[in-house]
This record gives structure tokens, sequence and C-alpha cells, in this order.
């Protein structure tokens, strides 16, 4: 008995057979949660800092765009004790020394 033709016409993308194996699952999008169904390990890394790349000691995060912060990058406005990081806080050089604003209290500093 002779093939069936194509039904589709020849601009139509090649449909290959794709076998995904544990090689695949293990390394592919959800490699965490299948290691962890499979194996039972939690794969679990250290949160870094957001500014510095230490190894996040705390749950300090910055109130402006919530990035996790370590104990030596935590800056906090003396306007409303908010904390922020690096990318956040303003440094406000005056007589009485470096204080830090927030955004949202530099605003209404300006």
């Amino acid at each position: 008995m002779p093939k069936r033709s194509c039904p589709f016409a020849d601009a139509a993308p090649l449909q290959l057979k794709v076998h995904v194996g544990l090689k695949e699952l293990s390394h592919g999008v959800f490699a965490e949660r299948y290691s962890r169904e499979v194996f039972g390990l939690p794969r679990t890394a250290p949160i870094a800092c957001s500014s510095c790349m230490r190894s996040v000691d705390g749950k300090a995060v910055c109130s402006q765009c919530e990035r996790a912060l370590c104990g030596q990058c935590v800056y906090t406005c003396w306007g409303c004790g908010a904390l922020a990081c690096v990318l956040c806080g303003l440094a406000d050089y005056a007589d009485d020394g470096e204080k830090t604003l927030c955004t949202s209290c530099a605003m209404f500093e300006a």
C-alpha cells in the first residue's frame, strides 16, 4: 500500500518528533521544580544584595524598589525612616554631615 500524500502545502513547517528525556527535564525551564520533586533536594541559592552582591544576612529590603540589601548597603532616610538602597537613596551633604533621603522625601526637600 502506498503512503498517503501530504495534505499540507509545501510552505508548511516540518513537524519533527521530539523526545524529552530526564536530561532535558533536569536542565530545562522547570529544572528546580523537577529536582525537588524527584530528588527531594531543597535547591535554594543564597539571596545576594542588589548593590554589592554579598550574601544577604537579614530581611532588609529597599522601601522604594524592594530589592534585597545586606547590612552594609542599607541606608535609612532621615526624613521618614524608610530603608533605601544605593540607587534609591540620595545623599544630602549638609553642615552637620551626610544625610540620606529616600526618593519620596527628596522630592519634597528640593
